[in-house]
């Protein structure tokens, strides 16, 4: 539930950060949603650039809960990330980050109708 909060206050604070330096953000043709939506994807590419080692470490550590105790690498979530650091480099925070990041399309859609829901609504 933590991780979610950090990832949304990135997201919208980054958004509603990019959105006010956007020139087309009132336009409603194409070129502003093209705009918006690239406002959008940079905001949730950018969220999830900072969030994404938390969750690697949740997943980790998620695993080896499944394994006896003896067999358990990490003792706890600072130390799954200083062996991680460690072991694999700062990267291995970033595992798989770019397949999740082909996943942040919808999230930027739900950016793109939040925003033109408030324009429509006068908000």
């Amino acid at each position: 539930v933590a991780g979610i909060i950090a990832y949304r206050g990135v997201q919208f604070g980054t958004f509603d950060t990019i959105m006010g330096l956007n020139p087309y953000k009132t336009d409603k043709g194409l070129m502003g949603a093209v705009s918006t939506f690239c406002s959008a994807q940079t905001a949730v590419l950018a969220s999830a650039l900072v969030t994404y080692p938390f969750d690697t470490v949740r997943r980790r550590l998620q695993m080896q809960s499944e394994k006896p105790k003896s067999e358990w690498l990490y003792k706890g979530t600072l130390d799954c990330t200083r062996v991680i650091a460690a072991q694999e480099g700062m990267t291995g925070l970033y595992k798989g980050f770019w397949a999740n990041a082909l996943r942040t399309v919808g999230a930027a859609m739900v950016l793109v109708l939040y925003d033109r829901s408030k324009q429509i609504l006068g908000l």
